[in-house]
């Protein structure tokens, strides 16, 4: 039986250890794997005409019964690959950053993976702990899966605000 990488749940992120060294930490590859290549085929459902169009609007009502604001823009097109930000305007306070993130897209690979978030540029496979910027040891892994839940967001209870027109 064949399932839907979309339509399963959201899992957590598990830290896989060997019996090498307790403090050794080895990266899920195919967990990390399996979000980017669902995440792929959340941008395309999201966004099918990511070809001709350049910025994508989607409001999300939030549990206070407001609307946010999910921005989505291409900053980079190439033959193999596709770079876009995603931005979420929310009023919760100056105190509370509004997510932000940039996420590259492989055609010939099908997968998505993030490149930034928060202005956090590179963010590596993983990071030895404790660190300078107390990045968790998995932290892309982590982003890649918030990356899925937020795409899912959008998906689920998201209105788009401007659609592209078919001619």
């Amino acid at each position: 039986m064949v399932t839907n990488a979309l339509e399963t749940p959201a899992r957590e992120v598990a830290v896989v250890t060997k019996s090498i060294s307790p403090d050794k930490y080895v990266p899920d590859l195919r967990g990390l794997l399996n979000d980017c290549e669902a995440n792929y085929l959340r941008f395309l459902r999201l966004l099918p005409a990511m070809d001709e169009t350049s910025e994508w609007a989607f409001a999300i009502e939030l549990p206070s019964e407001e609307l946010s604001r999910v921005l989505i823009s291409v900053v980079e097109r190439s033959r193999y690959t596709t770079t876009i930000d995603l931005k979420q305007a929310t009023h919760v306070g100056e105190w509370v950053p509004e997510p932000s993130i940039t996420v590259r897209l492989y055609h010939d690979a099908r997968v998505a993976e993030v490149l930034s978030y928060q202005k956090n540029h590179r963010i590596r496979q993983s990071y030895e702990y404790p660190n300078k910027k107390m990045y968790h040891r998995n932290e892309k892994a982590q982003l890649n899966a918030f990356l899925g839940e937020w795409l899912d967001s959008c998906l689920k209870s998201g209105c788009a605000l401007n659609l592209p027109y078919a001619f």
